[in-house]
């Protein structure tokens, strides 16, 4: 999972222009703050879009060919950029700051709520409103692109993390279904593990650049009453009880349980698919990336593989949503075009085809379109289902600005490495600490 806002020295880009019907003349452009018009065409406007480029070509295919369809219905150019996610932030950046924005971008929610306290995004609550009249939207997805009640964003799909259990182990070790709770994980892991074997149960890291664990380890924490934000804004709850049962359960699995690969402690985002991908653990935690990687190039462990949702902590289920939006920056010289391009691709019909290439990673944000057959599927029917407990950074207040400033500096990830490294190092000790590093954030 690699949502965090991620500042990337190098922007690189592959960028298609589908046009609109009609003469276009010299092809030469004239770029005028976000809005650009071809020249000798008559000054037929041209709209900007820069989208996320997905793990599937088809739907890249299918954006690019919606945007051209689009630009022949509406007599106008339409320019996509389809950008790497660790590219944004600077074209973001530099796009602000020179005030040639595009007029369409996709956002993730951390971005969201960055731009809204910037005041550089647009109020899309009416575009919201209209395709809500349609077909019902899911509420989860817009808890973190609202603002006073306004929408600052338009919910485009949902990722989200499931459990990946190796059907064929736990049937081995004596478990018919996955486990229901975080106290049956830690029961399965160690009894999943065989060193000898080099085969670990539990398939989870905390190396710096790890967002994976930051995700993970806000889900546990929440799930046991706990928190690593604030309710107000301003004063942060992290310094609980309920947090510290979560690190001491976490460090058990570690080192009482050693039912981790050694190597764990220093994984990136990449190392527990390669742990699940090699036979190394039996149980991870990923999004559907993983999966379509492995109905791809190994179909045997596809059929091996069983996805259920988050386990239970003592409060209950919670899941750290990921929303995947649609933008509009106030700068943006086409405001009307863009709601109305926002809305053509929010299109029912087309959305669901488009939504169902990238299936399970891309998940609909039509109640309707969750109930679609291709969502009910035994490998299929957890990432739908997920979204009912997404919960977003800054729980159990509102998602802000600090909160996700405090994702990206991984502090999690840094307390937790350090308590699974220095065996004097106590959970509360962590906590207490995490505290004061986490409230300094929000002290600023």
């Amino acid at each position: 999972m690699k949502n965090g806002l991620k500042k990337a020295v190098a922007v690189s880009l592959l960028t298609v222009v589908v046009a609109g019907c009609g003469n276009t003349g010299n092809q030469e452009t004239a770029n005028n703050g976000g809005a650009t018009t071809q020249a000798g065409s008559g000054e037929k406007p041209t709209l900007t879009f820069w989208m996320k480029k997905q793990l599937f070509d088809d739907q890249n295919t299918l954006i690019t060919e919606r945007a051209k369809q689009f630009g022949e219905e509406n007599n106008v150019n339409v320019n996509v950029e389809l950008i790497a996610y660790e590219d944004f932030y600077p074209k973001w950046t530099a796009a602000i700051e020179s005030k040639s924005v595009p007029d369409v971008s996709f956002f993730g929610y951390q971005e969201i709520g960055q731009f809204y306290g910037k005041d550089v995004l647009e109020d899309v609550s009416d575009v919201v409103a209209s395709l809500q009249g349609k077909s019902a939207i899911n509420e989860n997805t817009k808890k973190a692109i609202t603002f006073s009640g306004k929408q600052y964003g338009v919910p485009f799909w949902t990722e989200t993390q499931v459990l990946y259990y190796r059907k064929d182990l736990l049937a081995n070790a004596g478990y018919t279904e996955p486990p229901k709770t975080w106290d049956e994980l830690r029961e399965m892991g160690k009894k999943l593990t065989d060193t000898s074997k080099g085969l670990y149960g539990i398939g989870m890291g905390y190396g710096k650049g790890n967002s994976d664990a930051e995700f993970l380890t806000r889900g546990i924490i929440w799930s046991y009453g706990g928190s690593v934000d604030t309710q107000d804004g301003k004063t942060v709850i992290a310094d609980s009880p309920e947090t510290v049962q979560a690190a001491s359960f976490i460090r058990d699995i570690f080192l009482t349980d050693k039912s981790t690969p050694p190597s764990a402690i220093g994984w990136d985002d990449a190392g527990n698919n390669k742990a699940y991908l090699s036979g190394q653990a039996a149980m991870i935690f990923n999004t559907g990336s993983v999966l379509a990687t492995i109905k791809k190039d190994n179909p045997d462990l596809y059929e091996k593989t069983g996805i259920a949702p988050y386990p239970a902590g003592p409060k209950g289920t919670f899941i750290p949503g990921i929303s995947n939006n649609l933008g509009i920056f106030k700068d943006s010289k086409n405001k009307d075009l863009a709601k109305k391009f926002i809305s053509y691709m929010l299109d029912k019909d087309w959305y669901k085809s488009w939504i169902e290439k990238g299936a399970p990673l891309t998940a609909p944000v039509y109640d309707e379109l969750a109930k679609e057959a291709v969502w009910q599927g035994e490998k299929n029917k957890a990432f739908v289902e997920s979204v009912a407990g997404f919960n977003f950074l800054g729980y159990p207040g509102e998602y802000n600005a600090k909160a996700g400033e405090v994702f990206n500096l991984r502090i999690l990830n840094d307390t937790f490495q350090k308590l699974l490294l220095e065996t004097s190092y106590t959970p509360e000790a962590a906590i207490t600490d995490m505290q004061a590093k986490i409230q300094e954030v929000y002290s600023k």
